[in-house]
């Protein structure tokens, strides 16, 4: 089976190391390495150094480096003289869905038509669509097209009421929209609480709920230094207990909640630092937030970390902190995931399904979305622990993890592939 990964809208083919593109190479390395498949992923542009994951899959990029606005002009002129049937096809097939013409369809037209030389090219036995924005939306109308089975991914574009389609398009249109969008996949996936979205439009038989994954094996490789030894290497403070998280710079991952938090505690009297690691969007907003509360010497922040790095700085963590606080979040994410898979107590807003990450409380504690003093309440117990309280905190955490390690994982959503292309074929023959 030949699978092709394509609709991703984000940061283009890591390093730094968005979810969504790290998961397609986690999942395409294990399809290739333990299951023999050939996989093929389509990035936005082509970084320099990439793929320090090692997938080894097939690659293609729609620019040669990241876009500008001349750039994207450019493309769209080229692919859309080139096909102008099909550039008007696309449109046209759009706007029938979607009544409200967005401009985003007119450069997302040629990407349509890059995708469907693409799917010429590679003949792939499956599209796996990696979002269900409009990106997403159009490959899949050229595949239907190409009659190539879809399988999409979603995340929180169907149940969020604040992305994308769903901030302006009424009640009626909206359940037209993802009705006919989502139904020309054989499947949905959906994460955990995310899943509820494809859950309103689908019957349940085509939505697929799962959790997302973690490369579990790296995170508890063993590195050759103390905790104090990389703490040196980062110029981190040794004796400083430290909250960390990683995601976009971005305040729906609420990291400034975390700032602020870690501020009310330290005026305590703890000696308490925070981490970020991150890649798209801008840190200088926490810089300027720590210097308000005058916290500025406590704040470390870490951009665009190779893997092998970032995972050395969750080993130099007391606790993760995911305070998530928009409908975006969607459960166990991969960046937590892989917090709790370093052996870390973790500390979660009680948002969509974040709870479920400590759900027994033996490895973390619960505070209700936007409470700051909340968190900063949390913190304060979290210090007063032992480290070896500590220690078995996070080893619960690494227990939980470890049944989301991509090991596992990429065997299940293989398996819903090749269900999806069997059951394709099978009603393509019978048709």
């Amino acid at each position: 089976m030949k699978i092709l990964i394509a609709g991703t809208t984000g940061e283009s083919m890591p390093p730094p190391y968005g979810g969504v593109p790290k998961a397609s190479l986690l999942y395409a390395r294990e399809w290739i390495q333990r299951l023999n498949e050939r996989v093929g992923i389509a990035f936005v542009f082509a970084p320099p150094n990439p793929d320090d994951l090692g997938a080894g899959a097939d690659y293609f990029f729609e620019f040669d480096s990241q876009p500008n606005k001349l750039s994207k002009i450019w493309f769209l002129l080229r692919h859309s003289l080139a096909h102008p049937i099909l550039y008007l096809r696309i449109i046209n097939a759009y706007f029938r869905v979607h009544p409200v013409l967005v401009k985003d369809i007119f450069l997302y037209a040629a990407y349509g038509i890059w995708i469907d030389q693409l799917l010429l090219r590679y003949k792939p036995d499956v599209l796996l669509l990696e979002s269900a924005l409009i990106k997403g939306v159009v490959a899949a109308f050229v595949a239907s097209w190409r009659k190539i089975p879809i399988v999409t991914d979603s995340y929180a574009e169907i149940c969020d009421e604040h992305m994308g389609v769903n901030a302006y398009l009424t009640f009626e249109q909206k359940k037209t929209y993802w009705t006919k969008v989502l139904s020309m996949s054989e499947y949905v996936l959906g994460i955990s609480n995310c899943s509820i979205g494809a859950l309103h439009y689908l019957p349940k038989e085509k939505v697929k709920v799962f959790y997302d994954t973690c490369d579990f094996t790296l995170c508890r490789s063993e590195i050759p230094f103390t905790q104090t030894k990389l703490r040196q290497q980062f110029q981190l403070a040794e004796h400083r207990f430290l909250v960390g998280a990683v995601g976009a710079f971005e305040y729906r991952k609420g990291h400034h909640h975390l700032i602020q938090a870690a501020a009310l505690a330290i005026k305590k009297g703890l000696d308490i630092g925070v981490v970020i690691c991150g890649g798209s969007g801008d840190p200088e907003k926490w810089r300027k937030l720590a210097t308000e509360f005058g916290i500025q010497d406590r704040l470390s922040i870490f951009e665009k970390l190779p893997e092998q790095e970032l995972v050395k700085i969750l080993h130099c963590l007391d606790v993760y902190a995911n305070l998530s606080n928009t409908h975006r979040s969607c459960g166990l994410d991969l960046a937590l995931l892989e917090g709790m898979a370093s052996s870390i107590p973790v500390i979660v807003y009680k948002n969509g399904g974040l709870p479920e990450a400590v759900s027994e409380g033996k490895n973390g504690w619960i505070v209700n979305t936007d409470d700051i003093p909340g968190v900063a309440k949390v913190l304060v117990d979290a210090y007063a622990l032992s480290p070896e309280q500590r220690r078995e905190m996070g080893a619960e955490s690494s227990r939980i993890a470890s049944k989301y390690d991509i090991r596992f994982t990429s065997v299940i959503k293989h398996d819903w592939l090749r269900e999806a292309v069997s059951n394709y074929t099978s009603r393509q023959k019978s048709a």
